[in-house]
């Protein structure tokens, strides 16, 4: 019971880092209407991408430990002892394979509002320098 409650926050954020990846690009998400909320939302700014992308990846980390702690308490709850570290080692993996697609997406909205904000400050030295 514990396992799959909490299940519940890391397959949220999972899905709601996929659904702001897959939104973040292109002006017809903007009009659809389920997804339209999420793309506007994201591609408001560049800042405000990166850091819905930086905070869902770094919620990831102690969502996945408490995937690992719910199979703690079912086991504890059931009377069985940890007998293994099976389920260490498949929900480190687990988190280290999602950490892999995640963090590669956050990067390059990085680098998007790294360049904009270059950008933004070029434009005002122009601006006041000339």
């Amino acid at each position: 019971m514990f396992f799959e409650l909490s299940l519940i926050p890391f397959l949220s954020i999972v899905l709601l880092f996929l659904i702001f990846w897959i939104v973040k690009e292109g002006s017809r998400w903007q009009k659809h209407p389920q997804l339209g909320v999420f793309a506007r939302f994201v591609q408001t700014s560049p800042g405000r991408a990166f850091f819905s992308f930086l905070i869902l990846t770094i919620l990831l980390v102690p969502a996945t430990l408490l995937l690992l702690q719910g199979v703690w308490w079912d086991l504890l709850a059931t009377g069985d002892a940890i007998a293994n570290t099976v389920p260490v080692v498949n929900t480190l993996l687990l988190m280290f394979l999602i950490l892999a697609g995640m963090i590669p997406v956050m990067m390059s909205s990085f680098r998007t509002w790294r360049h904009a904000v270059r950008a933004a400050a070029e434009v005002r030295v122009r601006t006041t320098a000339g």
